[in-house]
This record gives structure tokens, C-alpha cells and sequence, in this order.
């Protein structure tokens, strides 16, 4: 095992290219692919501790990099989802000059009130990772759970969040609380 993250740091730099055509094929940019590595690698050396066979850094690094893969995915389906419902919004209102922020905040007038009525983890999973853009095993670090139970649990919460939604907002709650007056 290397005996410290300089090591690990290292011998993961060995591999740098490899690493890093993995990715840029799994995201189709240089760009991206660089910005996975730096975060994959920054990860790596905090976890160097977890390395327990030298003979398996490579094999470990690259499960990490899935993972990171698996949550870059995540974040970008949610900003989508976000900005798909912006441009409903923005579509719906026939001015695509408003600024986004305000757009925003029209948008999710009764979703910061539902998503208060939550289970309070169910709350602070869907606020960290689906409105802050947090990876699930960030927040899951954060909120001392495991990322499995994370990734169970905001299942669980944006079921529930569409059941309340609906109920709380009625048919508007379809087309993104669009005309909803509940809030006012």
C-alpha cells in the first residue's frame, strides 16, 4: 500500500492519459474528461487510506471514476430537468427576456413550502442534490449516511414530493405550478 497520498498521487499519475481518455469517451469532451480527473484524483488522495493493495490502485482508481462518472450524469440530468422547466415556464410566460432568477423563483414558489413539509432528511437530500446540484455521495458524506441509503432515500422523497405537490397545487402541478395561486 502506498504510504501516503504523495505515493498514491504518484503512481495514479502513471496513468494520467489512460485515465483520461476513459473518461473523455464516457463524456465526449477534454473539457469535462479533465475536470472528472482533477476532482477523481482530489478524491483518490482523501481517500488514500482506502488503498489496500498497491497492486490494485488502478483497478480502484478506475471504480472511482465510474462513480464520478455516475454522478457528473446525475447533476447534469438535474440542471436539464431545472432548465426544462425554466424554459416551460419562460415559454408558458412569452417573454424569454426575464432574467432566470426571477424565472426561478416564480417556478418554485410552492416546491420550497412542500419540500419544507418532508421527513426532514427527505427535505435536506432533495435540497442538497436535486436543487443545489450536490452529488448524492457528497451529500450523503455530509448527512453521515451511506451513499446506498442516499440514493434510497431521495428516491423515496421525489416520490412523495410529487404526491404532495400534486395534491397541494392540484392540476397546475403538472405544468410546473404554472398558474398556481396556492403560495400567494
Amino acid at each position: 500500500m502506498p504510504s501516503d497520498a504523495t505515493q498514491l498521487a504518484r503512481a495514479l499519475h502513471a496513468h494520467r492519459d489512460a485515465f483520461k481518455a476513459f473518461l473523455a469517451a464516457r463524456v465526449g469532451s477534454a473539457a469535462e474528461a479533465e475536470d472528472l480527473l482533477q476532482n477523481g484524483l482530489a478524491k483518490a488522495v482523501q481517500r488514500a487510506g482506502d488503498v489496500r493493495d498497491d497492486e490494485k490502485i488502478v483497478a480502484w482508481f478506475y471504480q472511482l471514476l465510474r462513480h464520478s462518472l455516475v454522478d457528473h450524469y446525475r447533476a447534469k440530468g438535474a440542471a436539464r430537468r431545472r432548465d426544462d422547466a425554466l424554459g416551460t415556464l419562460i415559454a408558458a410566460l412569452g417573454d424569454d427576456t426575464a432574467p432566470a432568477a426571477v424565472l426561478e423563483k416564480q417556478l418554485c414558489t410552492c416546491l420550497g413550502g412542500v419540500v419544507d413539509t418532508l421527513k426532514p432528511l427527505h427535505a435536506e437530500l432533495l435540497r442538497r442534490v436535486d436543487l443545489d446540484g450536490e452529488s448524492v455521495q457528497d451529500a450523503a458524506r455530509t448527512l453521515k449516511i451511506s451513499a446506498n441509503n442516499a440514493s434510497v432515500t431521495l428516491h423515496r422523497a421525489r416520490k412523495e414530493l410529487r404526491t404532495r405537490l400534486a395534491s397541494f397545487c392540484g392540476d397546475c402541478a403538472d405544468g410546473a405550478c404554472l398558474d398556481c395561486d396556492c403560495a400567494d
